[in-house]
C-alpha cells in the first residue's frame, strides 16, 4: 500500500505541527521524537520540528523494546509522537513528556492527544523560522545505538542542513526539466530515505510513501505514477532482479531519472545490471550520520567500477595504517576523514567519539583504498575483517561473487576461531529455493569461488539458512550471525 502526498500539503501541514508545539510549551532547540512507521505524519514531524528551531529524532520501531526506550529516553524528548501500533510502549517512553506534548498517530493511545489536533493551528508561513537540526541513531549492531551529535547550526533560517544537503544532491543530478514526483520505499526513519525525500519536497516535488517494500509493486507504482527519483538500498536491487524478466519487462519504467542508493554495499554484478536495465540513473554515495559525503554517478562508475566515488569539496580522504601512518594508493587501510565542518561527538559516550578520532581526522570503521586517480573502493568493516593464516579476508568481496549465483538469495561470510589460521572463512546461504537439494549448490558455490577467489578468500565451510538478518537498509549485522555460527562450532567441538 502507499500514499501520495501533496507538496503544498506537507509545508502547510508542518507550519501546523510547530504551532501545536509551540501550544504545548516546548521550547526552540528542545528535542522532537517520533516512533512512526511510512506515514504522512513523519514528514510533517520532520519539517515541523525542524522548521521551528527543533531537533528531530526519529526512532528505528524495528529495535528491540529495550533499544527503543534507551533512545527515546537518551535523546530527552520535549515531545513525542508514537503511532497506535506501539501503544503498548507508549506509557512507558513518555513518562517525561508533558501529556500536552504526546500526539498519537493512527489510533488513540491513552494519555496522548490526537495528532488530528495539529489540523485546528494555521498552516500559514511561520513568524520566525528557525533552521533546527536532526540527531540520527546509530544501529546498535555493537551495543547500545549512539545519537550522533553534530554542532547546533547559527540561527538561520530553515531548511537544516541535512535536509539542504539533500535538495543539494538531488538537484545536481536530475534534469532541470524534470517535473519531481519522489517514492520512499525504505523505512523514513533512516537517514538516506528521510532526507532525499524530504530534499526532493524541497525541489517542489509530491512524496509517495510506500508503507512496505515489494519489489513488483515499486514497478506498478513508477509506471502509474511516473516517479521520477527514489532512494534504495541494494537489498531492494537484488529483489527487483529476482523478479522474472517477464513481470520486469512488462512495467515502464523509463519515467526514473535519479536512483541514489548508499548504506550498505553493492555487488558490481548487481549494480552492473541495473544499469543495464533502468539506464545510467543511478548515482551511489558513501558517507554515514557522522559525516562523509563521497559520491559517483552511473557514467563515472562503469568507467571505475567497484568504486564509491572521490569526495565533494572540502572534504579530504586519508588511508591510514594501524600506527595511523598514510599509506599509498593502491594499499588498503583504514578509512578516514578531513573534514570542512565542525565535529560530531555520540551522546553521552566519550569513549566512542574519542575512538572514531585520530587528531580531527574521524573515521566510519570501514577498510578501503584510493587509486592513483583519488577515487575511493571500499573492501569493508573493520569489524568484519576475518584474518585467516596472517592474511586480512574481508566478506564483502566474497559475499558479491556468491551473489552472482542464481539460486543464492543472500549470504553472509563470517569467520570461525580456527586453531591453526585462526579464523577460517564461513560462508552462510540463504537459497532462493529451500526445498533444493543442497551438495549441487554447494559444491556449485565452490567452483565459482575457485574460479574468482584468491586461496584465502574462499570458504572453508558452507552452511544454509532460511533466512538472515538484515536491516532494512540492508545491511547485514555480520557479529550476530558470527557469533551464533561460533557458538555452534564450539559446542559441536565439545560434543
Amino acid at each position: 500500500m502507499s500514499v501520495r502526498v501533496e507538496n503544498s500539503e506537507i509545508q502547510s501541514q508542518a507550519h501546523r505541527f510547530a504551532r501545536a508545539l509551540d501550544d504545548a510549551g516546548v521550547g526552540r532547540r528542545a528535542s522532537v521524537a517520533v516512533l512512526l512507521p511510512n506515514v504522512p505524519e513523519f514528514v510533517y514531524c520532520l519539517r515541523g520540528a525542524t522548521w521551528s528551531g527543533r531537533t528531530f529524532t526519529p526512532v528505528n520501531w524495528h529495535l528491540s523494546a529495550d533499544d527503543i526506550a534507551y533512545v527515546v529516553g537518551n535523546c530527552e524528548p520535549s515531545a513525542l509522537v508514537i503511532h497506535a501500533d506501539f501503544s503498548e510502549q507508549a506509557e512507558a517512553l513518555a513518562a517525561n513528556v508533558s501529556p500536552n506534548a504526546r500526539f498519537a498517530v493512527g489510533g488513540t493511545i491513552p494519555g496522548f492527544r490526537s495528532f488530528d489536533e495539529v489540523a485546528t493551528f494555521s498552516g500559514d508561513d511561520l513568524d520566525k523560522p528557525l533552521a533546527g537540526t536532526l540527531m540520527l541513531y546509530t544501529s546498535g549492531t555493537t551495543g547500545k545505538p549512539k545519537g550522533v551529535k553534530t554542532d547546533v547550526p547559527d540561527d538561520g533560517p530553515p531548511p537544516c542542513l541535512a535536509s539542504r544537503m539533500g535538495s543539494a544532491m538531488l538537484s545536481a543530478y536530475l534534469p532541470d526539466d524534470t517535473e519531481g514526483i519522489h517514492l520512499v520505499v525504505a523505512p523514513l526513519y533512516h537517514a538516506g530515505p528521510s532526507t532525499y525525500s524530504e530534499g526532493a519536497a524541497l525541489l517542489g516535488s509530491d512524496v509517495i510513501i510506500m508503507e512496505q517494500w515489494d519489489p513488483e509493486e515499486f514497478l506498478r507504482i513508477v509506471e502509474s505514477e511516473r516517479v521520477t527519483s527514489t532512494f534504495m538500498v541494494p537489498t531492494h536491487f537484488v529483489r527487483l532482479l529476482q523478479l522474472p524478466e517477464e513481470t520486469r519487462s512488462k512495467y515502464d519504467t523509463r519515467s526514473l531519472k535519479l536512483v541514489t542508493h548508499g548504506a550498505a554495499p553493492v555487488s558490481p554484478d548487481v549494480k552492473r545490471r541495473m544499469i543495464e536495465w533502468l539506464g545510467p540513473v543511478l548515482f551511489e554515495f558513501y558517507g554515514g550520520t557522522e559525516g562523509g559525503g563521497v559520491s559517483i554517478d552511473s557514467h563515472t562508475w562503469l568507467a571505475h567500477p567497484g568504486s564509491v566515488g572521490r569526495p565533494r569539496p572540502g572534504l579530504v580522504i586519508h588511508i591510514l595504517d594501524e600506527a595511523g601512518q598514510p599509506l599509498p594508493a593502491g594499499e588498503a587501510g583504514d578509512v578516514y576523514f578531513a573534514n570542512d565542518g565542525g565535529r560530531f561527538e555520540y551522546k553521552d559516550d566519550p569513549e566512542k567519539t574519542a575512538s572514531a578520532y585520530r587528531g580531527d581526522l574521524y573515521t566510519l570503521g570501514d577498510i578501503g583504498y584510493l587509486d592513483d586517480e583519488g577515487f575511493l573502493y571500499l573492501r569493508d568493516r573493520k569489524a568484519d575483517t576475518i584474518i585467516t593464516g596472517g592474511v586480512n579476508v574481508y566478506p564483502a568481496q566474497i559475499e558479491s561473487v556468491l551473489l552472482e549465483h542464481p539460486s543464492v538469495r543472500d549470504c553472509c561470510v563470517v569467520g570461525l576461531l580456527d586453531e591453526e589460521w585462526g579464523e577460517r572463512v564461513l560462508a552462510v546461504i540463504e537459497p532462493h529455493d529451500q526445498n533444493a537439494s543442497q551438495d549441487p549448490i554447494r559444491e556449485a558455490l565452490k567452483a565459482l569461488c575457485l574460479k574468482r577467489l584468491g586461496s584465502q578468500q574462499r570458504p572453508r565451510e558452507y552452511v544454509f539458512a532460511t533466512s538472515l538478518p538484515r536491516t532494512e537498509t540492508g545491511k547485514l549485522p555480520h557479529r550476530k550471525v558470527r557469533d551464533v555460527y561460533r557458538a555452534r562450532a564450539l559446542e559441536n567441538h565439545g560434543a
